[in-house]
């Protein structure tokens, strides 16, 4: 695999959120705004799958490429049924086996796309493709921090001062992993995607 180490603006941006998260507690918020984080988290995921999904279908993407970034549209799909714990938040109300039956879907597509020849394919050429190291371990600490304060593992207490403040802090951390998430995979997409043209015009000239 093809490590890229370079450090971007971005990055820094999100280590700063992750580094700020703590100090939310001092600010005496109303631990009830909460609520209002997750709906952002919420339409941030579903900005996520849209976009991945039209940068695919209208991004000039063929082939194995085209095939991997369908099937990472339909990650972004899968983590925003996992943000609305398969739809229990926004439709309340129906049969359990509705909500296990839209987790099971979702993930058996994920599955079952791996049997496709050229997702295969798709996923062994972004193995040897740059990828952005740093941005995907600020994912990785975003989450596992958020981790930390949900399931008050040790690390908890060094960040969480207040347990009123425990939702907040576990959202607010959940926040740089998603637009983490996102640097991650729009860098891969567009810079399949500028490849891509670049060989067109090319072949033109």
């Amino acid at each position: 695999m093809n490590f890229d180490w370079h450090w971007s603006k971005s990055s820094t941006v999100l280590l700063l959120m992750i580094l700020a998260v703590p100090f939310a507690q001092q600010l005496h918020i109303n631990p009830d705004w909460v609520s209002y984080v997750e709906n952002t988290q919420t339409l941030f995921l579903l900005f996520c799958f849209a976009f991945t999904l039209l940068s695919t279908l209208c991004g000039g993407l063929k082939g194995k490429e085209k095939a991997f970034w369908f099937w990472a549209s339909l990650w972004w799909l899968v983590l925003l049924g996992r943000d609305q714990n398969w739809g229990r938040q926004t439709f309340p109300g129906y049969s359990h086996t509705i909500y296990h039956g839209i987790a099971a879907v979702l993930i058996l597509g994920l599955v079952l796309m791996l049997l496709w020849p050229r997702l295969r394919a798709g996923i062994r050429y972004y193995y040897h493709q740059p990828f952005p190291v740093w941005n995907f371990l600020l994912a990785a600490a975003g989450f596992l921090l958020a981790d930390a304060v949900e399931r008050g593992r040790w690390i908890a207490q060094f960040i969480l001062f207040n347990p009123v403040y425990d939702d907040m802090l576990e959202e607010l951390y959940e926040c740089p992993f998603m637009l983490a998430l996102f640097a991650v995979s729009a860098v891969l997409q567009w810079r399949t995607i500028l490849q891509m043209k670049r060989s067109l015009k090319q072949v033109k000239v």
